[in-house]
């Protein structure tokens, strides 16, 4: 054992506790998270995200396609193409399988619900090492059962593809110091800041407190980093918008600098926190808890608290920015339980985790479902009559041209959801908006066949509108219910009698 194993166990459980837990070690761990994550996916319709639409899933659909909304991050060169470009790929293969929208969005959602095992991988790996099997089931646990954990799995999102690809960089952070391990770690933070570069100043503090002494395996993580950030953003952003690494300086400037990010919105300083008081609840146990763990896995911590501390300094906040920090969350908390466990354990006798360990991760479960089913329970329906709207006019088999009204472009489902070869129109078109403080205004456009579609006047056989406002000579083919927010409409699917030969 490495004498940075040594300082960071505590305790090897009693064999019989060890023999216990095996029935139940990571693959069985690995299975309930799995299908946990797939049966909320599945058996939700919802939209996880407007960006994650319109952002990824819309610039995947122009790319394999050709048509698409076009937001004004795409229109001014402020993303990158890597997550909409391997999109696009998976989309491409679904294809040759069938053309339901949901035969492609279900095939990103599984490969991203996959990558997300790494959080329960490593979770159970942290705590088998600090407490045996019994550490792993309660830690890995933790993981497979944490709601913000279930909730984000499916998510194709920069925030939580970069932080799990962070949080597997952390883990070899913490078990490998050599040089090809230092490469490789480079290559991981390197993918993790080329989806999401807002990361990066949170991963550096991370990376400083580890290799504080090691300062002879400085180039090999910055090799790792570079054989990354130098094709997949430098030349990708010099390709596909004719200057290196301008997802990055482009965003930062439009954002930060010009304001649109708080012209979009501002959040209080402390809206993190207030967050975190409701996903951690009860707070005082849980970041107690946390804290312990960061003794066991002190980069993770510093990654993780860097991460809230940097986010709460920017006026525009959403909870997904600070996803890094809730996805090491319930690993840090597993870690701590198994400490105070251990202690109690030596001082009461072995039963204390016969018992305690599987009390700890039933009381996790628990709070996880009281925050998916209580103050959180409202995520499960997004945009449900939006999703339902627009896959009831793929169906349409005498669809020619779709119109949209009672709805921004942007918490449209575009072509990701229709998935048709017409043309698609919103009413009114906004084809710019102008924010308070900025002075260039946001553009937006829709194209199809790769060029642009006519919104002003144009061929529409359908409407897609609240069913409150039902347009005139137009029959109502089905209409859905809004989610549970309050307020959110009723969408229908209207038809012209005639198609589109009026």
């Amino acid at each position: 054992m490495s004498t940075t194993q040594s300082a960071f166990f505590v305790a090897t459980p009693p064999p019989r506790v060890a023999a216990k837990a095996a029935v139940l070690a990571l693959p069985g761990v690995l299975s309930v998270a799995l299908v946990l994550r797939v049966y909320a996916t599945w058996s939700q319709t919802r939209v996880l995200f407007f960006d994650e639409t319109l952002q990824y899933f819309e610039q995947g659909h122009r790319l394999a396609f050709g048509s698409g909304v076009v937001p004004w991050e795409y229109v001014d060169g402020i993303r990158s193409w890597l997550l909409p470009g391997l999109i696009a790929l998976v989309m491409t293969v679904c294809a040759w399988v069938g053309d339901h929208p949901g035969l492609y969005i279900g095939a990103v959602r599984g490969l991203c619900i996959l990558l997300s095992l790494t959080v329960v991988l490593i979770g159970y790996r942290a705590g088998a090492r600090q407490a045996g099997k019994m550490g792993g089931l309660l830690t890995g646990g933790f993981c497979a059962v944490w709601f913000d954990l279930i909730f984000f799995a499916p998510a194709a999102m920069t925030e939580v593809l970069a932080a799990h690809l962070a949080i597997a960089g952390f883990w070899l952070v913490d078990i490998r110091h050599t040089k090809r391990a230092t490469f490789w770690i480079g290559v991981l933070f390197g993918f993790a800041v080329c989806l999401r570069y807002q990361y990066a100043p949170a991963l550096l503090p991370a990376i400083l407190w580890q290799y504080r002494a090691r300062r002879d395996l400085w180039p090999w993580l910055i090799l790792g980093g570079g054989a990354v950030l130098l094709p997949f953003s430098g030349v990708l952003d010099a390709i596909t918008w004719g200057a290196a690494f301008q997802s990055i300086w482009l965003n930062f400037s439009k954002n930060s600098l010009q304001g649109i990010a708080a012209a979009i919105g501002i959040e209080p300083p402390g809206f993190y926190l207030e967050y975190l008081s409701i996903a951690l609840a009860p707070v005082p146990l849980l970041l107690g808890l946390a804290a312990l763990g960061a003794r066991r896995f002190p980069a993770l911590a510093i990654g993780a608290a860097a991460t809230v501390a940097m986010h709460s300094l920017l006026p525009h906040k959403e909870a997904r920015f600070i996803y890094l920090a809730l996805a090491a969350a319930p690993i840090l908390i597993g870690l701590g339980a198994i400490d105070a466990l251990t202690w109690l354990a030596r001082r009461q006798g072995p039963r204390v985790l016969d018992f305690g360990a599987p009390a700890a991760l039933v009381l996790g479960a628990l709070l996880s479902w009281f925050v998916a089913t209580g103050p959180m329970a409202d995520r499960w329906s997004v945009q449900r009559g939006m999703v339902h709207a627009f896959l009831a006019a793929h169906a349409a088999p005498d669809l020619c041209g779709l119109q949209v009204r009672d709805m921004p472009i942007w918490q449209s489902g575009g072509y990701t959801y229709l998935h048709r070869d017409v043309p698609l129109m919103f009413h009114p078109h906004q084809p710019e908006i102008r924010l308070p403080n900025v002075a260039a205004p946001l553009r937006f456009l829709v194209e199809r066949n790769r060029g642009p579609v006519p919104q002003l006047r144009g061929p529409y056989s359908h409407i897609i509108a609240e069913a409150a406002h039902p347009p005139a000579g137009f029959d109502t083919v089905a209409c859905f219910p809004g989610d549970a927010k309050p307020g959110e409409p009723e969408l229908c699917l209207f038809k012209r009698p005639k198609g589109c030969g009026v």
